[in-house]
């Protein structure tokens, strides 16, 4: 099996969350510590054609993304900085490239079938609604029954995640990948957990080995199983005092690796 670079995808800019959207589409929010920005980008998952460049709003910084679903994304504001609790709504068109509407009556909870599902805190409890995920008018008073939307959120999440892979801590109970593993790294000194993930004949790895007393460097390596051998490998983050979780993960035939937090680096596997 071979690995082809497909496209690096960088603003030069920390990425915060890869949000998949869809229709072979990657959001990407970045976020600048330093000036407390902001930044959301589109692109297609196949190419990194850049669908949406940089986009900001008048609020800076205190914005994320709840969902994204058929071009739209659907961010939302914070009630109050620095406090986790979600408010507004905002729906944006990535190929228009337009706000399509705001609304600071709701909270996004979920989008399904067409349909944005959404909640009012009241005193006591929850209120549900369903709007028109395009226009954000209200279509449906779902009063207070949440069994609703719990279902609903399985179901969306099996279609938002479909295809995708992410790698799992390696157990030294699993023999066949442990004695894969040690065949392929070499004399490192390695610290803390292993993640993998086996694709056919493919073994993909990440994981940590010491450099000095007071640095760590997060390698990955792709094995070729069949003929064992090292057919990549890429030095993730380089001298960082602390682990490194979720550096690459999988869609279909598509290898996302995440490079010093701020490249992302797409690679197609070939047989």
């Amino acid at each position: 099996m071979k690995l082809h670079r497909n496209y690096t995808f960088s603003n030069n800019r920390q990425i915060w969350r890869i949000v998949p959207g869809g229709e072979r589409q990657l959001v990407i929010e970045e976020r600048d510590p330093a000036t407390r920005e902001v930044f959301f980008s589109c692109i297609e998952m196949n190419t990194g054609k850049v669908l949406l460049d940089s986009l900001q709003f008048d609020e800076k910084f205190w914005i994320g993304i709840e969902d994204v679903y058929k071009g739209v994304i659907f961010f939302h504001k914070y009630n109050k900085p620095d406090m986790p609790w979600h408010s507004d709504i905002i729906a944006y068109d990535i190929n228009k490239k337009v706000q399509l509407w705001h609304s600071d009556e709701y909270i996004f909870s979920l989008v399904y079938d067409d349909n944005l599902y959404c909640y009012q805190n009241k005193y006591e409890g929850r209120s549900y609604y369903k709007l028109n995920y395009k226009t954000g008018e209200l279509t449906t008073d779902l009063g207070e029954n949440s069994n609703v939307i719990a279902g609903l959120k399985e179901l969306r999440d099996t279609e938002i995640y479909n295809g995708y892979k992410f790698p799992e801590a390696l157990s030294t109970s699993n023999l066949e990948i442990t004695e894969l593993f040690d065949e392929m790294k070499s004399d490192e000194v390695i610290t803390g957990k292993i993640d993998y993930l086996k694709v056919n004949d493919l073994l993909l790895t990440s994981y940590h080995t010491v450099l000095n007393k007071y640095k760590l460097q997060n390698c990955f390596k792709a094995l070729d199983i069949r003929l064992k051998k090292i057919i990549f490998k890429e030095i993730l983050n380089k001298e960082i005092s602390n682990f490194i979780p979720d550096s690459f993960f999988l869609i279909n035939d598509l290898i996302f690796l995440l490079i010093e937090k701020e490249k992302l680096f797409v690679f197609l596997i070939t047989d």
